[in-house]
Formats: C-alpha cells, sequence, structure tokens
C-alpha cells in the first residue's frame, strides 16, 4: 500500500512535464524513482519534488534546445520581439475597449476611432507571425501597425471647433512629443529594431503561435496601459511581473532576458516625462518609480544572461 501511495505521488509531480514526454518517458522515470526510493517511504523528499518540477517546466519551456550561447541568444530576442509586441496590443487593446462601446451606442465621431480596432488587429497579427517564425511577415505587420499607431494619434489630438466645425490640426512636434511619452507605442519600434536579426538568424517558432494572443489581455491587466486608470494596480502589478521573470530564470534564463528588454519601453517613455519636466505632475510616476524600472532591467538582463550561459552548458 506503501508503494501505490508513494507511485501515486510521484505520477501526479510528473504532470509538470509534457503529455508525450510523460508518455514516452513516465514509466522508466517512475521506476528509476520507486528503485531509489527507501523501504518505507511514502512521498517524495523535497528535493525530488522540486527537482521534478523544475526539470517539468524546463522540459515544457525546452529550454534544452539551445544547446549554445548563441542559440540562446536568438531564443532570447525571439522572445523579447513577442513580448513587445504583446505589450503593445495590450495597449492598443485598451484604447479600443475605450472607445468601442461608445462607436456602439453614440456612432463614430471622429476618424481615430475607427482605426484603434484596425491597429489591434495588426498588431495582433504580427504576435501570431513572429510566434510561428514568420519574420518577414511579422517585420512588415508591425511596421504597419506602427504606422496605422501614428495615424491614430494625429488624428486624436485634431481638434474641432464647437462653433464653425473647423478642424485645427496639432504641429508635428506636438504629436511627437505625445508619441515619444506613450510607453504602449515605443514597443513597435523596438521589436521592428529586433526582428531584423531574426530574419538574418532565424529562431525556431512554435507550434501553436495563436496561443501567444492569450498573453495580450494579461498584460492589458499587468502592465502600464490605459486600463490602468480605472482598476489601479500600477505600479505594483510591474513589481509583480519583474519579480516573476527574475524568479522564473531558474527555468528559462531566455525568457528573464527578454522580461528586461520589455521594461526598455517604460524607461523611454519616463525619460521622455522628465525631458518634458512632467515628473512633478500628480498622475506621473516620479524619480523613485523610474530608478526602480531601471534596476529591475538591469538585475532581469543581468540574471538572464548568467543563467543562459549557465543553462547552455547543461
Amino acid at each position: 500500500m506503501t508503494q501505490e501511495v508513494l507511485e501515486a505521488r510521484y505520477r501526479l509531480l510528473l504532470w509538470a512535464y509534457p503529455k508525450r514526454y510523460r508518455r514516452e518517458r513516465g514509466a522508466e522515470m517512475i521506476g528509476t524513482l520507486m528503485e531509489a526510493a527507501g523501504p518505507d517511504q511514502q512521498r517524495p523528499t523535497a528535493r525530488e519534488g522540486a527537482m521534478l518540477v523544475l526539470r517539468g517546466l524546463q522540459t515544457r519551456a525546452r529550454t534544452h534546445d539551445a544547446r549554445s550561447t548563441s542559440q540562446g541568444l536568438r531564443g532570447s530576442l525571439r522572445l523579447a520581439v513577442l513580448l513587445l509586441l504583446v505589450y503593445a496590443t495590450a495597449g492598443s487593446l485598451a484604447e479600443t475597449g475605450r472607445v468601442l462601446p461608445r462607436i456602439v451606442t453614440d456612432g463614430v465621431d471622429y476618424p481615430s476611432e475607427l482605426i484603434y480596432p484596425l491597429v489591434t488587429v495588426i498588431a495582433a497579427l504580427a504576435v501570431v507571425a513572429v510566434a510561428g517564425g514568420r519574420y518577414v511577415l511579422g517585420l512588415l505587420a508591425t511596421l504597419s501597425a506602427l504606422a496605422a499607431a501614428l495615424v491614430v494619434l494625429g488624428l486624436a489630438l485634431v481638434g474641432v471647433d464647437s462653433v464653425t466645425g473647423e478642424r485645427h490640426y496639432p504641429p508635428i512636434e506636438f504629436i511627437r512629443e505625445v508619441a515619444m511619452t506613450d510607453s504602449t507605442l515605443w514597443p513597435l519600434p523596438l521589436a521592428v529594431l529586433l526582428i531584423v536579426p531574426l530574419i538574418l538568424w532565424p529562431a525556431p517558432g512554435t507550434r501553436r503561435p495563436v496561443a501567444w494572443l492569450l498573453a495580450v489581455p494579461v498584460a492589458v491587466f499587468l502592465l502600464p496601459t490605459d486600463y490602468d486608470v480605472t482598476i489601479g494596480l500600477q505600479p505594483g502589478a510591474t513589481v509583480v511581473v519583474m519579480a516573476g521573470f527574475l524568479l522564473w530564470v531558474a527555468v528559462d534564463a531566455r525568457a528573464t532576458i527578454a522580461a528586461g528588454v520589455l521594461l526598455i519601453p517604460l524607461i523611454i517613455a519616463m525619460l521622455s516625462l522628465r525631458a518634458l519636466g512632467a515628473w512633478g505632475q500628480p498622475e506621473v510616476l516620479g524619480a523613485t518609480w523610474f530608478w526602480s524600472v531601471v534596476i529591475g532591467a538591469i538585475a532581469l538582463l543581468t540574471a538572464g544572461a548568467l543563467g543562459l550561459r549557465r543553462q547552455a552548458r547543461a
């Protein structure tokens, strides 16, 4: 009876591994674990449990597919592009969610309101293309999303005289300043720059690229977007994300590096706010939050780089 209970508990821990892996090697692993167990042992040791879960998660993340540091760096680059595109899509989705109910109930007042959903769709297409390893299509979709987002921003800043109905178009300098402070816009040009090396030295894509779209609504809640105006989770939610990716270095250092790159748009946007003298405004997070993000990015990139070298040697 004791052996049956112990075997059942080992099988429960093996759920950390992918189904195919369990089907092919599960019986062999159970046999090895049972042979090494003590005569009266009723449960796996803490070390056994931790190692089984860790190795199972590493197998799911395909950590050991990167057999060299260069392969690991390409994988990190791919994940960084994906996280940037997911964040940009989340920012557009938050804007779409803000204007869509008004479009449905009151009709379209401004042309930009029709383009918000289009930006979201194009950015989502870029996510799927990059996740599937189709980097040229991903580059074209990202450039299209960036162009559409800039058009939306320009149209959104157009003023209309309430008496004459005359439109007043803002100067380019004003549009540029607003764009520079938008942390959900910066991921698109950064993604464009990072996709180019992937076209030259491609990293393998996933077999289920559409599944990456599930990360978009998660990013709406956990990363700084316009949706935070109503739920107020920031900056705490971003701190949790940074801590989570820092711990994830034990599973997949490539994701930790990618998370460090994901913080770069936040840093650039806050530096732009600083240049415009906006740090003192009540609705703008100041120097403490800026340095927290900078330190978080450095910690993620450093831990990820060290972990990548260790995983490449494993």
